[in-house]
């Protein structure tokens, strides 16, 4: 009876252990929203968003359960028929969430779901042909991991896009889709080849002018002139963004920018290449995920307001969803890193300590987590006092920090963790690999570049590195694709 009792009392303080309180915070809560981003290089034109009270009046998304979408040819038989079958089916449920691990698989639905729909049946051949024209990863199951079908109304089937999911899921050589990582999908290229079958006159128009919402900050200088530019020029812009490349809202085709993995993001202090928003705390990333996903479309800048079509509509997350989405954020690991540390690496570690690299970069984290000031900016003696500055600029081209909406004056130091696995280099793509990264030739006056640009050119800044010889390049590349 004793070793029964002593079992029973056992189990329960486990059981009592995993279950899970959470304390939420008020995401938009009106004085932790002015605080969470830096203001703008012109700090007047810093973003001015809705009040709390104006965000918690509009209705909560409900979060759907998603079925998989599939390349030409790879879908099973039947399955197309069976989605007109299905009930509508909402998969977040606070109240049905008792343990940590649950609150995160929770997180994992609100990373799937998709912001923007379109009705299937009538766009199902053309999305085909766009992926026929534009091949996208998959999986060996044919399965594109960033698109959905969505049923919300029995017997409507409709496709689904825009979410997290769309900008972080790698696919890896073997098939395996990776959640969280810096997507490998060729997202402005998919975008260009629609704006090409799309027609003219109105509709191209109208095509233009969404990009111009989506881009345009007139009070910054070197602004593209938009009464004039084409929406061929457009396309030739989005076709020279390489996969992992993308014109996100609130920069621009001509200063797009990478799109960062969200793998260690606990980690970061400053998210965005241009470090626009602090993460100090969970509350932050909540946050994160609020303007990411539909607040920025109702920003103001001073007395500019782009009008950009509202991102997921008139909706909001609640906050037990930007919750869940942020634990589930912060527990994504990377897949096995098949890179070994030989030889060779172990010269490059020498080499990357030796050349001072671990100044910026520093073990665990390979960053030390600061802001570095783009060219032509004077940094704020406020962001000094309250900010991680590291007061030595690098030379990088300025555009993406100082003449978008997202730009800050500033550029973070970014992780070098998962590195092997990322496919562009540069804060705007401009290097397609870590060998074209650390190759000299990139600063030469008519070098052209294998990642994004718009014309011959040199790679600027951060020459650090490429002074070495071949063979110690070759260590410390040995070295970084281990991290």
């Amino acid at each position: 009876m004793r070793r029964w009792l002593l079992s029973f009392a056992f189990f329960s303080a486990v059981s009592t252990a995993q279950e899970f309180h959470p304390s939420i915070p008020k995401a938009w809560d009106d004085s932790e929203t002015a605080a969470f981003e830096l203001p703008l290089a012109q700090a007047d034109r810093s973003p001015r968003y809705l009040s709390a009270k104006e965000y918690y009046s509009m209705p909560v998304r409900p979060v759907y359960r998603t079925y998989p979408y599939y390349v030409p040819g790879k879908e099973p038989a039947g399955y197309w028929e069976s989605l007109h079958q299905k009930e509508p089916e909402v998969v977040f449920d606070p109240a049905k969430l008792r343990t940590k691990e649950d609150w995160i698989r929770a997180g994992e639905f609100i990373f799937d779901t998709p912001l923007n729909f379109v009705p299937a049946d009538g766009a199902r051949a053309q999305y085909q042909a766009n992926v026929r024209a534009v091949p996208m990863p998959a999986t060996p199951q044919g399965i594109i991991p960033s698109w959905y079908y969505v049923i919300r109304e029995k017997g409507f089937v409709e496709m689904g896009f825009g979410g997290c999911a769309e900008c972080h899921i790698r696919v890896m050589a073997d098939g395996t889709a990776i959640k969280g990582a810096q997507t490998n999908s060729p997202i402005a290229q998919i975008q260009a080849w629609r704006f090409t079958t799309q027609g003219t006159g109105s509709d191209a128009v109208q095509r233009r002018e969404r990009k111009r919402a989506r881009d345009f900050a007139p009070w910054a200088a070197n602004q593209d002139n938009w009464d004039h530019l084409t929406l061929e020029e457009i396309v030739r812009r989005m076709s020279a963004m390489l996969p992992g490349v993308w014109e996100r809202e609130g920069t621009s085709t001509k200063h797009p920018v990478k799109l960062p993995s969200l793998i260690g993001i606990g980690d970061v202090r400053y998210l965005d290449a241009t470090g626009l928003s602090r993460n100090r705390n969970i509350g932050d990333l909540m946050r994160y995920a609020i303007v990411n996903q539909g607040m920025m479309s109702f920003a103001h800048y001073g007395d500019y307001y782009p009008k950009t079509e509202p991102v997921g509509g008139n909706t909001r997350y609640s906050d037990e969803q930007l919750y869940a989405l942020a634990l589930y954020l912060e527990s994504l690991k990377p897949p096995p890193n098949p890179n070994p540390f030989d030889d060779d690496a172990k010269r490059g570690q020498a080499i990357f300590n030796r050349q001072g690299c671990a100044g910026c970069h520093p073990a665990p984290l390979y960053t030390n987590n600061k802001l570095t000031p783009a060219k032509g900016f004077t940094v704020p003696d406020a962001l000094r006092k309250s900010d991680a500055i590291l007061d030595i600029c690098v030379g990088t081209d300025p555009g993406l920090a100082l003449e978008t909406r997202r730009g800050t004056g500033f550029y973070k130091v970014p992780s070098l963790r998962g590195v092997w696995m990322r496919g562009v280099f540069g804060h705007e793509g401009q290097a397609a690999s870590l060998e074209e990264w650390l190759d000299p030739a990139r600063l030469n006056l008519d070098y052209v570049p294998k990642g994004f640009h718009l014309a011959p050119g040199p790679i600027q800044g951060h020459e650090y590195g490429i002074k070495l010889s071949v063979a110690d390049r070759k260590s410390l590349i040995a070295f970084l694709r281990t991290l």
